[in-house]
């Protein structure tokens, strides 16, 4: 400290260029600091944010759609209850049940009478199918139920028409009658397929869902072929409550992988997932299997996968909230957002690397960076160039004032300065001029002095002299002298030439 401060004392332009710069650049880097850490939380937070209203709102997207299905499946098990309590006209029974013959493996359904017809070519998928893979008698109860379902192929048109998404809509009964639309071959399922043990019946069926609400099946591999997909079911009930089938709607993940995989964030690297109640991958870029045969499905469950933070956040989705956190990835932290789609319980996830969630933050402190150092450079610069026009005068007054200490005359001094400082420097030209001035006067009358001293000390001496007795003898010697010569002159005689008279 002590060195700093001798440092400090031994030049002003020190003193002055360190104390501009302590009053400039600090306060320049302080305030950069803090701006921009405050302005790198708030852009993290905004891009934390922003991912997740986009996790909400695709979520909500996914819900409505689903929503939508259900709705659709809802009002066609209303319709199929109906039908399935209008009796059946018996001359209408006779015509419909000869077109519902059994295929080689003896399933009864509409494939013979179907390609007897010329097959899509001639009657195209506009219609339903039935599967039935025992003995059809034309007085029993199955045979009215699939005479009286035929109504249906109308209404499962027009749900068909305004959703997109809808791969099949079908009902089936207690006895294991399946109406299917559109067309679908009963060559798609394999032998001693009963459709009452497939997940869409059996989640609504009674003995599984004793309220007998709609209920959403985990998803599971269609055995018609469309691939995976979840449905949406129904209990199909009378009028007095009694059971009378299920009504299911089917939705191929591939029409939600348009909301949860297709999700782009950030030029693509975020990664769209949804799961269901219990952490089961619905869909999910790294698991999913696009090429799934019938019936298989490998079962991937993300409270199985990843660290420990990452299964917490699972959970989190799997309980059904909705948030944010991070978690340690293979490739270091990443970011994940979710929210929950209300009427499945699912959960839609949206994953993103740490360091592209603060990229824009990153590269606003870059540029904040680059700001500061601009400013510091420019604020050094501007003390230099203020110490300078600061010091520069103070050291021409200095040297002026030497100058005039020496009892010299004075250089003007020349300002370009502030205008103080010029003031400063005219008033000290004036003042050295006036010095010099009465300094030359003085010396001039000093030299005057000096010079009737000199006389009067001359003038005393002369007589001092003049009065002592010695010069009193010698000049009364000197006197008879003169007297003498002058006689000696007057006594010669004429015609001897005078010699030349001395004093």
């Amino acid at each position: 400290m002590n060195k700093l401060v001798n440092w400090l004392q031994g030049s002003i332009y020190r003193a002055i260029l360190l104390a501009f710069i302590l009053v400039s650049v600090i306060p320049i880097v302080l305030i950069s600091l803090l701006f921009t850490r405050q302005s790198m939380e708030a852009l993290t937070r905004q891009m934390e944010e922003n991912l997740q209203l986009l996790a909400q709102a695709k979520a909500e997207e996914i819900n409505l759609k689903l929503d939508e299905v259900m709705h659709t499946t809802l009002i066609a098990a209303q319709l199929a209850a109906e039908a399935l309590q209008t009796p059946a006209d018996p001359t209408q029974m006779s015509q419909s049940l000869a077109h519902y013959r059994p295929d080689s493996r003896q399933i009864v359904g509409l494939d013979a009478y179907y390609n007897e017809q010329g097959g899509a070519n001639v009657l195209g998928t506009d219609l339903s199918n039935v599967y039935w893979p025992h003995t059809l008698a034309a007085d029993t109860a199955v045979a009215r139920e699939i005479v009286q379902t035929e109504r249906l192929d109308g209404p499962f048109a027009a749900i068909k028409s305004v959703s997109p998404d809808t791969q099949w809509i079908y009902m089936t009964t207690p006895e294991g009658m399946m109406r299917l639309y559109p067309w679908a071959s009963n060559d798609h399922y394999p032998d001693d397929w009963d459709p009452r043990q497939i997940v869409f019946y059996t989640v609504a069926a009674p003995e599984n869902n004793p309220a007998l609400g709609p209920q959403w099946t985990p998803p599971y591999v269609d055995f018609a072929g469309a691939g995976w997909m979840v449905t949406a079911s129904a209990p199909i009930l009378a009028d007095d409550g009694t059971f009378l089938g299920v009504m299911s709607h089917d939705v191929t993940i591939e029409s939600l992988k348009q909301i949860a995989l297709e999700i782009t964030v950030l030029n693509g690297v975020g990664v769209g997932f949804l799961i269901d109640n219990e952490g089961k991958v619905i869909a999910h870029p790294a698991y999913q299997d696009a090429s799934a045969s019938k019936g298989t499905q490998e079962d991937v469950n993300l409270l199985q996968q990843g660290s420990a933070d990452y299964v917490a956040l699972i959970q989190h989705m799997v309980n059904g909230g909705q948030g944010l956190g991070y978690y340690t990835a293979e490739s270091g932290e990443s970011l994940l957002v979710y929210a929950p789609v209300p009427n499945t319980g699912w959960s839609l996830g949206v994953t993103i690397p740490q360091e592209n969630v603060v990229a824009p933050a990153i590269a606003m402190r870059n540029r904040a960076i680059v700001i500061t150092a601009v400013l510091v450079a420019a604020a050094v610069l501007l003390a230099v160039v203020l110490t300078r026009l600061i010091h520069n005068p103070l050291l021409q007054l200095l040297q002026g004032v030497q100058q005039v200490t020496e009892a010299r005359k004075a250089d003007v001094i020349q300002v370009n300065s502030f205008a103080e400082f010029k003031h400063l420097a005219q008033a000290f030209n004036d003042m050295a001029s006036h010095v010099w001035e009465r300094e030359s006067q003085l010396k001039a009358k000093v030299a005057e002095m000096r010079i009737e001293i000199d006389t009067q000390r001359k003038q005393q001496r002369l007589e001092a002299i003049v009065e002592t007795d010695f010069f009193k003898r010698l000049e009364a010697n000197a006197s008879r002298l003169r007297a003498d010569v002058r006689h000696a002159r007057q006594a010669r005689p004429s015609n001897i030439k005078s010699a030349p008279a001395t004093d």
